[in-house]
């Protein structure tokens, strides 16, 4: 096996993280059933066009012998037949589906037969492609689209052969998509989250600025942005991503959960750290890096764990919580960037802890350097 057939191999069962199967799937004749395959052994649930698989049986006896059941509420309608084989649309109707792999049986007289589907999530996809280097990316990149371009210049014989490619076809088209949308959003920079917000002016709102009065239960840094606005201002996604973490309904009482006393570890300084944020709603964009939005006043009811967001969508509002001092004025969205060390082996393994712990953007750098090219990352505002 050459070089090109090994990587396309490890592409497929193991880059994906999705396993392709085409290979027909023969049945113990139930009566004088010859065959029943599916298309592919996968369902898209975001997919307008891949959201549904076909099951097909060949078979003398009338479709409606055959009755369906399974997973996740799967609906299962005869799309067309010619007396002879009978094309079944297969969907799954529960969109909040949480399993990895559905059952589909089908039921004749004597007989069950069953057909697994792998459930392919967008966001699922966008939760481990995103910790992919943008190189790797490229590469599983144009490996999908020669893929592509051999598969649609094949010869096949039959007529089974030929619709199982064009399913393949469509899939890996799928992918051809999805990965070049994240390489060509990795080359925009960040929109400035808050409406009616300010840039920055002073040293001590940006990145690495001292916090002395709390370097004894947290690392004394600050880690990101204090992007000034009123009180109830709109926060807006900085970016296309997906929501990983929502934190809501802080109170006061959360201030004891502290550990200011004995023993103190960097993971307790950590922990520490991520209490004082308050309200917070955590986004993974299309660079990876991760965005921790802090001190909000209010998180709008929609924006849950394990959504996709779109550039410019509103989030929440600017406040102050998780800030100690009583009658505390200085409301501001604090944005901290947290780096993605793109390590494509890790992808979509990190813990909050781990995302806690990566660099965050600019650190190490002066305060005027900080200011100076904060219009690297971000647009500049009009």
């Amino acid at each position: 096996m050459n070089k090109n057939n090994i990587f396309l191999s490890v592409f497929l069962a193991f880059v994906f993280g999705v396993a392709f199967s085409y290979g027909l799937v023969f049945a113990v004749p139930i009566i004088n059933i010859e065959s029943n395959f599916s298309l592919s052994d996968n369902i898209f649930l975001n997919s307008e066009k891949l959201s549904s698989n076909k099951l097909i049986i060949k078979t003398s006896e009338k479709p409606d012998i055959f009755k369906f059941e399974g997973d996740c509420s799967p609906s299962v309608i005869l799309e067309s037949s010619n007396g002879e084989t009978h094309v079944f649309d297969v969907k799954i109707q529960d969109k909040s589906c949480n399993k990895k792999t559905v059952d589909v049986l089908v039921k004749a007289p004597y007989k069950t037969l069953k057909h697994s589907f792998k459930i392919i999530k967008e966001y699922d996809l966008y939760s481990k492609f995103l910790d992919y280097s943008t190189a790797d990316l490229q590469n599983s990149f144009e490996e999908v689209k020669k893929t592509v371009s051999n598969l649609e210049n094949s010869i096949l014989e039959t007529g089974e052969q030929r619709v199982k490619n064009e399913r393949k076809i469509e899939e890996l088209k799928y992918f051809e998509e999805f990965f070049g949308n994240i390489l060509e959003k990795r080359k925009q920079k960040f929109l400035f989250p808050v409406k009616g917000g300010k840039v920055p002016v002073t040293e001590t709102k940006v990145p690495n600025s001292p916090r002395p009065y709390r370097n004894t239960y947290t690392d004394g840094i600050h880690h990101g942005w204090d992007l000034n606005a009123p009180k109830g201002s709109t926060i807006v996604s900085l970016d296309d991503g997906i929501v990983i973490r929502v934190v809501k309904g802080f109170t006061p009482s959360e201030f004891g959960k502290l550990k200011r006393d004995g023993e103190i570890t960097d993971k307790d300084k950590t922990i520490n750290l991520d209490i004082l944020r308050g309200n917070q709603v955590w986004i993974k964009t299309m660079k990876g890096d991760v965005a921790f939005y802090s001190h909000l006043e209010e998180i709008f009811p929609e924006i849950k764990e394990g959504m996709i967001l779109k550039r410019g969508q509103p989030v929440g509002t600017v406040g102050a919580t998780g800030v100690p001092e009583e009658g505390y004025s200085d409301f501001h969205l604090h944005l901290s960037l947290q780096s993605n060390p793109l390590d494509t082996a890790r992808a979509g393994t990190y813990t909050y802890l781990d995302i806690m712990g990566w660099p965050w953007s600019f650190k190490g750098q002066s305060a005027s350097y900080t200011l100076e090219h904060y219009h690297d990352i971000f647009e500049k505002l009009d």
